[in-house]
Order: C-alpha cells, then sequence, then structure tokens
C-alpha cells in the first residue's frame, strides 16, 4: 500500500533533543534540531537552535554547552510557534522518541499549550525489524549496523541528521510504505493542532566544537538568580556564611562502563516505553558521568514513560546483567571492572550482592557446563536468543558456536 502525495511533499520531520537531564519534569530542552524529509527520505530542509532553559544546564561533559553559550538563545515559548509549524501535517520520527516526545509535552505545557497525541516513529525501536544484525539501541550502534557515517559533533542537529538517514535506509527496504505508516500520514494531515503565536527570535547556533573548551566551573555563568539561590542553598551558603560540607554522592566515571554499554545486547522483548527508558540510561552511562542525582531523576523519567515500580526493578536488573555479560568478553571480570558495574548497580538501587550473583549469573565459564572449553584467549560476544521454549536469554559466541547456557535470564 502506497501513499498518494505529490513528489517531495514534506512528509516526516525528524526530531532531536539534548536536554539538561533525564526527568521531563525537573529539566528542560537546552538544544532543538528538525529535518523534514520528503516521502521517500529525502532531506528539505533542517533548523537548530540552542536554547535558554532559565536554568543551570548542569554539566556540559554530555551535551558540550555551556550556560554563557545559551544566555541570548531563545526560550522554548518563543519557539514554540514556530515549531507547531514545522511539526504540523506531518508524522514525527526519532531516535528514542518517547524520550523526546516527553520532554517536547512538558515544555509545550510550560508554554501553556497542550501537544496533540502526534503519529511518531521511532528508529529505535523499529531498528531489530530492519537490522536484523543490531547488537544494540543506542543511535551509534543502529548507524553502524546501517553503515551510516555518523559524522560531526555530538549535537542535536547531529543526531537528527543521523537518525533521519537511519530512517531512510528502512524506507529503502521497502517498495511501498508499511501499513501503519501510511495511517500515520494520513492522521497527520487531519490533525489538529493549538494556535501558538508565531514570535521572532533569532536562531542561537551552536558554538564550532574547535572553539570549546571546559570552563572552570566556579567561573561559570548561572543563567537565572533562582539558579543562583538554589546552588547557594545546595552549598550551604548564606550570608556569608561558610559552606557546608556536603556527602559525596556516589557517582560513575568509567570508560570501561561506556565501552560495555557500547558493545552491549539489548533484549528482543524489550516494550517501547522500557527500550527508551533504557537507551536513556545508556545516554547517560556512555557519556561516562551517572551521578545519584541521575539516578533519582530516572524515577521521574520512568513516571512520564508509565513504567511501574516493578517494572523499572526488572529493567535495572536486566540491564546490569546484560552489562555484565559484555563484561566478561574477554573471559575476565577484574576487580576494578566489577567495582564499576557495582557502582552503576548502586544507583539503580541493586546491592552489592545482586550485582555479584548478577555476574556470576552471567559468566561463561561457570560450573554449570553452559560454556564449552576454550583457549584462554578467545573472546565472547555477549547476544539475546531465543531458548527452545521462546523465552529469551544471554548466550556467548566463542567465534565457533553460541553456548547453550542455562543461567536465569
Amino acid at each position: 500500500m502506497s501513499v498518494t502525495t505529490e513528489a517531495g511533499a514534506p512528509t516526516w520531520v525528524v526530531i532531536d533533543a539534548e536536554t539538561t537531564g533525564l526527568s521531563p519534569k525537573e529539566h528542560r530542552i537546552v538544544e532543538l534540531a528538525v529535518v523534514v524529509l520528503d516521502e521517500r527520505g529525502n532531506s528539505m530542509g533542517e533548523a537548530a537552535t540552542l536554547l535558554n532553559p532559565g536554568t543551570d544546564i548542569g554539566p556540559a561533559d554530555g551535551h558540550g554547552i555551556r550556560n554563557e553559550d545559551v544566555l541570548d538563545a531563545p526560550r522554548f515559548e518563543e519557539l514554540a510557534g514556530w515549531l507547531v509549524e514545522w511539526l504540523r501535517g506531518k508524522v514525527l520520527v526519532g531516535h528514542n522518541l518517547l524520550f523526546t516526545s516527553a520532554f517536547l509535552d512538558e515544555e509545550f505545557r510550560r508554554a501553556g499549550f497542550e501537544m496533540p497525541h502526534v503519529p511518531a516513529i521511532c528508529t529505535m525501536t523499529n531498528a531489530p525489524r530492519y537490522l536484523p544484525s543490531l547488537p544494540g539501541r543506542t543511535l551509534e550502534q543502529c548507524c553502524a549496523a546501517a553503515g551510516i557515517p555518523l559524522d560531526g559533533p555530538r549535537s542535536a542537529l547531529t543526531h537528527a541528521r543521523a537518525a533521519g538517514a537511519l530512517f531512510g535506509t528502512f524506507l529503502a527496504q521497502r517498495p511501498t510504505l508499511p501499513s501503519p505508516w501510511v495511517q500515520y500520514i494520513e492522521r497527520s494531515r487531519r490533525m489538529t493542532w493549538p494556535r501558538v503565536p508565531m514570535v521572532d527570535f533569532q536562531m542561537a547556533p551552536r558554538a564550532d566544537e574547535d572553539e570549546w573548551e571546559a570552563g572552570d566551573p566556579e567561573q561559570t555563568a548561572i543563567v537565572s538568580p533562582e539558579m543562583a539561590k538554589m546552588a547557594a542553598a545546595y552549598a550551604g551558603m548564606s550570608s556569608g556564611a561558610a559552606p557546608a560540607p556536603v556527602a559525596e554522592a556516589p557517582a560513575v566515571d568509567s570508560e570501561f562502563v561506556a565501552e560495555v554499554v557500547e558493545d552491549a545486547p539489548r533484549s528482543p522483548e524489550e516494550s517501547g516505553p522500557v527500550s527508551a527508558y533504557l537507551g536513556a540510561l545508556d545516554n547517560a552511562v556512555s557519556d561516562r558521568v551517572l551521578s545519584f542525582t541521575e539516578a533519582i531523576h530516572l524515577k521521574d523519567l520512568a513516571g512520564a514513560l508509565a513504567i511501574f515500580e516493578a517494572e523499572q526493578n526488572d529493567a535495572h536488573r536486566q540491564y546490569v546483567r546484560t552489562l555484565a555479560a559484555t563484561a566478561w568478553a574477554d573471559r575476565q571480570v577484574t576487580d576494578e571492572e566489577r567495582a564499576d558495574l557495582v557502582a552503576v548497580g548502586k544507583l539503580l538501587d541493586l546491592s552489592e550482592n545482586e550485582v555479584d550473583g548478577l555476574i556470576e549469573e552471567t559468566n561463561p565459564d561457570a560450573d554449570e557446563g553452559s560454556a564449552p572449553a576454550v583457549a584462554a584467549s578467545t573472546e565472547y560476544e555477549a547476544g539475546w536468543y531465543p531458548d527452545p521454549y521462546g523465552q529469551p536469554g544471554l548466550r556467548w559466541y566463542d567465534g565457533k558456536a553460541w553456548t547453550h547456557h542455562t543461567h536465569a535470564s
């Protein structure tokens, strides 16, 4: 079934955002990019701008944006009217789109408008269908599996372009559009958007990557006076009083963990919301900084994605189990690597004993006979495959065959 539309008509709009954190309620969008595609996936135009969230934008390590970069950037409410025009009549596309949509919903709500339930296609959740050998869920993994170069610095526009190219490869594999996508196009063209005033604003492009240097945190400008008061209160400063000692919060800053995340496979039975949740967790860990504060805000994200506490806890256990299995690729987990996995587990409310149990469960050379005897130099590759009963389980590949492991999964 194909779509009857004039050639070159704008049909899809790919959207990506950089945010100040993981909680749609507590955090804000700090950079937004859109790429408009025609029915065949050809780019028809793009736009990107930094946004002034009115609060501190958080650590620059993740998004490469400093507070001073957004001082003259427009606020979301100034951009809202134009964004509606970019989105109106088109199907929304993005990688880990549920995460981005949760932030867009909150931003529109703060601006006094309700975003309609837009037809949307997530390249992350659709990737296994079009990339059967795909190991994981990150945009980097998906692009690598599709042979798409992920060029440029980390930015909303770089990611929107890559997600658009990825979506284009999905379209190219089908002589006609999948039937749900046909209905999405028809629905999007009939959908009524709220009337949002159009306000003139000046785009604020991201500074060139070569010009960006991490500034001294003590010298970094804080956007709003309210945020300055909050920062002072957090540090225990008031009326010239000496800073009160602050208990050190746990955090993960590990190159090992970041590398494991890049190689970790995804479970084939992840629901859309859980995939979105774990995709956000992937990004937080891949930035090599997962803090105690971010771990708290994961609960807000789970709420925004309608993930109940029990499902969130199961997702955390499965996430650490998969990281542990991937860490066994070289047939060892060192004390330092174990400490990193334990640190991730603590931030996800898993005890040290629970993490140790998951590490042992996923040992391919455990005494349970699940792995063949191989040379010490052999490296394993972790992967999710169904067992004879149709339940997914982690298995290992030694270069010749997949194991028949019986560990809990």
